[in-house]
């Protein structure tokens, strides 16, 4: 299928300098209602109604794959079934349907995922999201199903193709999925305000999350890429991508908020952010006692820091992937930040040096004015 990509970039004078993403995938904007299910008469004939429809698997799998619902139909027909299944609405109401489909774990019979894995987040077609417990896929309880009480669905209501969790709450049961990304466990370490039951994460794709930069976003190709640590450190480090992927990694919901964001503004988003501990780098390199700060160059020739006792603080890393999957260029890729407690400034992207010193930096943001704390528990003080 082809993939249609577009950029419109704002530039905004001070912190509000925002690129904001406009990709679209075509799969990710297909128009459900322009499926005509009146005639049709068997699986065969619907799959040709949707010659481009297909599905990514991606995150902590041993290789992504993407299957196309016409493979499902001509490949695993003898796996379709008819199966009850009990939901609850949001009411409180509990509903019983019929529903024909296959089990989604059918799908990945060929893919290793990782022991670590807790949650699968589905993505439909209009970006809607829902965090399902791996278990729940691993017990058989999460199916792709396109029949309803024995007729093909109304596409205006549920749907071409519906992915329905069975004893779970029917706002889990995602229209028109086009991507399952399988992340690890996750800690919510957002402050009180934004802290949220795991069954009403909010989370953002990437395509959907608000994007920060002084300037646009820097070329890296992987095999040219290193993180240098250097500074008040026994031992000196160059890390390549390969070695960081290969390093402890843990993962964490949080809320990325730039720090010019009014009350009810759109730069603000959710996601769970995988990478590897901050305080796994201090074991590596070593800071001298006299360390007082960890500053962040980055490609764009952007730089921020943080505090000695922030960076170590449960939830700060080094992130490579959101929501399971790698970072995207606009995001930071390959490496960017992760401070939970704190507004996007400190969330320094395309980061290629980390520098321990023994003085108070200033940073792009904070030599012209805006709080070198821009922590989100002090709204009230952006400024110092």
């Amino acid at each position: 299928m082809a993939v249609f990509l577009f950029f419109l970039t704002f530039v905004i004078p001070g912190p509000h300098f925002a690129q904001a993403s406009g990709k679209q995938n075509s799969k990710e904007t297909f128009d459900p209602e322009s499926v005509n299910i009146e005639s049709v008469e068997n699986d065969e004939e619907f799959a040709r109604l949707l010659p481009e429809y297909s599905m990514r698997f991606t995150g902590l799998v041993d290789r992504e794959m993407e299957t196309a619902f016409s493979t499902i139909v001509s490949e695993l027909s003898g796996e379709v079934e008819e199966k009850v299944f009990r939901g609850t609405r949001s009411d409180g109401e509990s509903i019983e349907l019929e529903y024909t489909g296959i089990d989604v774990m059918d799908l990945l019979k060929e893919r290793i995922i990782g022991q670590e894995v807790h949650t699968v987040v589905v993505y439909g077609s209009d970006k809607y999201a829902a965090a399902i417990p791996f278990d729940d896929f691993s017990q058989g309880e999460v199916w792709l199903v396109w029949k309803k009480q024995g007729s093909y669905m109304v596409p205006s209501q549920d749907g071409v193709l519906k992915i329905v969790q069975n004893e779970g709450l029917t706002r889990n049961w995602v229209k028109n999925p086009v991507l399952f990304e399988f992340i690890a466990d996750f800690y919510d370490k957002v402050p009180a305000a934004d802290r949220l039951k795991k069954n009403e994460i909010d989370f953002v794709s990437q395509q959907d999350m608000f994007t920060l930069s002084i300037g646009g976003a820097p070329e890296i190709h992987e095999k040219d890429w290193s993180l240098s640590v250097k500074g008040l450190v026994e031992n000196a480090m160059l890390f390549s991508y390969a070695e960081l992927l290969n390093m402890p990694q843990v993962s964490v919901y949080a809320t990325l908020e730039t720090i010019s964001n009014p009350p009810g503004g759109r730069l603000i988003g959710n996601a769970v952010w995988t990478g590897v501990p901050l305080h796994f780098i201090f074991q590596a390199v070593g800071p001298t006692p006299e360390t007082q700060e960890v500053v962040f160059r980055c490609a764009d020739g952007y730089s921020t820091s943080i505090t000695v006792e922030e960076a170590l603080e449960e939830g700060v890393m080094l992130a490579l992937k959101m929501n399971g999957e790698k970072l995207e260029g606009e995001h930071g890729y390959p490496v960017r930040v992760v401070v939970p407690d704190k507004y996007g400034m400190k969330w320094a992207k395309w980061i290629t040096e980390i520098e321990f010193v023994d003085y108070d930096y200033r940073g792009f943001w904070e030599k012209r004015g805006w709080s070198d704390y821009a922590g989100r528990d002090r709204p009230d003080k952006r400024y110092d």
